[in-house]
């Protein structure tokens, strides 16, 4: 699983029913709009989908401190755009709840599995 240091503290990032609704929220409750912009690596989403994988910790992370901690990995060079889709993919196409998809997706337009093995390798 993926890992986010936050407030100087690190934290597995997993996903939960809160977070994929949270996520589904966020979205305007179209899940596969979740999944697309995850394997793209969209920087707006990002910042919820930490949110939505660090809802299981209980911690109150707001998403400007989550933007914070963004920033800071940013701006300390450990997190660029390609750590970003292999973040938001790792969260998203790994979680239990949308890898059934994910696999289903992938497995029909073996371009894109190609494509996106390639990129995230």
């Amino acid at each position: 699983m993926a890992n986010f240091t936050i407030n100087g503290k690190e934290h597995e990032l997993k996903l939960t029913y809160v977070g994929v609704k949270y996520l589904n929220g966020v979205v305007g409750g179209n899940a596969l709009e979740v999944v697309g912009k995850a394997m793209q690596g969209d920087l707006d989403i990002f910042p919820h989908v930490i949110a939505a994988a660090l809802k299981y910790t209980e911690e109150s992370y707001t998403l400007a401190d989550i933007d914070k901690a963004i920033e800071l990995a940013t701006a300390e060079e450990r997190l660029d755009f390609l750590g970003i889709m292999q973040l938001s993919n790792e969260v998203i196409a790994e979680s239990f709840f949308y890898k059934t998809i994910m696999t289903k997706m992938l497995t029909e337009n073996k371009d894109a599995k190609k494509a996106l093995d390639k990129l995230l390798k």
